[in-house]
């Protein structure tokens, strides 16, 4: 009987644990930022150029289709990239703000303060 009872227990716990995975994969899932792929003490400068600085992280290339609207959630630099050629980079502040549109942009690298990494967030708008 108790045995049972244990089962039955356990398999309520661990209902509850995939439950609550899901719904944090589902509320997660839509940040185009890795922060596991994050590089520590770089940033993307208004040249192009990614260049040392120990108050930074830069992201990974982040795919970007300029038909889309994004939203960024902690001030940022955008660069802007086209294959691998360099457009531009932007400041965004006072955020959580739109990214303004670049047609000829197909990726962008964000670069921010270490201090914003755990809220960072960049999502696909409908």
């Amino acid at each position: 009987m108790y045995r049972k009872l244990f089962i039955i227990g356990l398999s309520l716990i661990l209902i509850i644990i995939l439950s609550v995975l899901i719904i944090f994969d589902e509320s997660t899932s839509n940040n185009l930022v890795n922060k596991i792929n994050t590089v520590e003490d770089r940033w993307v400068n208004y040249k192009g150029t990614s260049e040392n600085n120990k108050a930074m992280m830069q992201s990974q290339f982040i795919l970007y289709n300029p038909e889309k609207d994004y939203e960024i959630s902690r001030d940022t630099y955008v660069s802007y990239f086209n294959g691998e050629d360099f457009i531009k980079t932007e400041l965004y502040e006072d955020t959580p703000e739109m990214l303004n549109t670049v047609e000829e942009a197909d990726g962008i690298i964000l670069s921010f303060n270490k201090n914003n990494k755990n809220g960072m967030q960049l999502v696909e708008i409908d």
